[in-house]
């Protein structure tokens, strides 16, 4: 009885703390996370902090299938998420991969959690990492952001909770094989025609994804996937897995983006409309603070003002409450579209210029040719 009080106050605290509607599903793994949390002390077989990092090793390292003698680097966030680098590391050796210091001498680059909300990596690091990744061959990089993946439905990093570990570790769990089916499905009905994106706010924009190469992110971040690639972004591996992203034929875009709130520099906007012909940004409007996000827009340059991508999650373990106001891992979720503006070169397209900028809308319907998107 103790013990079951002791769980239950330690779930009551952070379903306060977070504030979850009672149908979250993110609110579904708080009691597990309370249970470690509660027992962490007593037993040794799972880490303090309610974290399995050898799970999380493990699952990195079947996503990898490393190769005798293939060559890792580590990118951690020195003092974050530490307890995952002893278990990996084994697991690792235990492959036959050798870990290097010199990012130019590594076939793969661990792009490890950094401190949600934090700078992230470094500009200059950033473009040595695509210069690199760009030299092609075996070289991939496996990207565990974990905590910097919860964000706004604006795009933007919002929060992060113990309560949303438990999710996205639990996503980590998922049927591969029927996740790129699903992929494999949604693919081929991109590919036969116009596509049309709705929301309830006012979103109904179209396009054609033409011979554009398509990505999926299905966990598989072997050699031989990486030597297949069609795109860099084929070469950026992230866990959890789940989503399909395509750089739609810029020319075949029409329509209306509707945003319903959106944060553009240190303001936010509301009832933003961003309207598009043949890729371009042809009209701006907001019932507030327009003058920001025509701000924001002037100083993304050129590339602000394209259509860039769209994107569907698929994971069903990160699928959204309907009413959430942080989604789980940039969007993963299954039926997550994400619509979004500037440089599409990673993805294969031909808008350049530096600025992106990602929206999300998790309750969209997709269509191609009148007929509803089927997953």
């Amino acid at each position: 009885m103790r013990w079951f009080v002791l769980i239950l106050c330690c779930a009551q605290r952070i379903w306060a703390q977070q504030d979850f509607s009672p149908s979250s599903p993110e609110r579904e793994f708080v009691l597990r996370s309370a249970i470690a949390h509660a027992t962490s002390g007593y037993f040794l077989f799972y880490p303090r902090g309610a974290m399995n990092y050898e799970k999380l090793a493990s699952r990195i390292v079947e996503s990898l299938h490393p190769l005798p003698g293939e060559r890792v680097y580590f990118r951690p966030d020195p003092g974050y998420f530490d307890g995952l680098l002893a278990p990996l590391r084994k697991r690792l050796s235990a492959a036959g991969a050798v870990e290097v210091r010199n990012l130019d001498d590594a076939e793969i680059y661990l792009w490890l959690p950094l401190r949600p909300g934090g700078p992230g990596l470094p500009g200059a690091e950033r473009l040595a990492v695509k210069e690199w990744t760009d030299r092609g061959g075996p070289r991939r990089q496996l990207h565990f952001h974990w905590g910097e993946g919860s964000v706004s439905p604006d795009g933007l990093y919002l929060e992060h909770s113990s309560a949303l570990d438990a999710l996205y570790e639990d996503a980590l769990d998922i049927d591969y094989q029927a996740l790129a089916a699903a992929q494999d499905r949604v693919i081929a009905q991109l590919k036969g025609g116009l596509v049309r994106v709705r929301t309830a706010a006012g979103t109904d924009i179209v396009f054609r994804t033409g011979d554009r190469p398509f990505n999926k992110q299905d966990g598989d971040a072997s050699a031989a996937r990486a030597r297949a690639a069609r795109t860099r972004i084929d070469r950026d591996i992230e866990l959890p897995a789940g989503v399909v992203r395509v750089a739609p034929m810029e020319e075949t875009v029409s329509g209306s983006i509707v945003i319903p709130e959106a944060r553009a520099g240190a303001e936010t906007a509301r009832k933003i409309k961003l309207t598009f012909t043949s890729g371009r940004l042809t009209g701006v409007e907001a019932g507030e603070n327009l003058a920001a996000v025509r701000r924001m827009l002037k100083e993304g340059g050129e590339a602000a003002h394209r259509f860039r991508e769209f994107a569907i999650g698929l994971n069903p373990k990160l699928k959204p409450a309907r009413e959430a106001h942080v989604l789980p891992y940039y969007g993963y979720g299954e039926g997550v579209v994400r619509l979004s503006l500037g440089d599409n070169e990673e993805l294969g397209g031909k808008v350049r210029g530096g600025f992106v900028r990602w929206f999300f809308f998790p309750q969209a319907t997709v269509d191609v040719d009148g007929r509803p998107l089927q997953y």
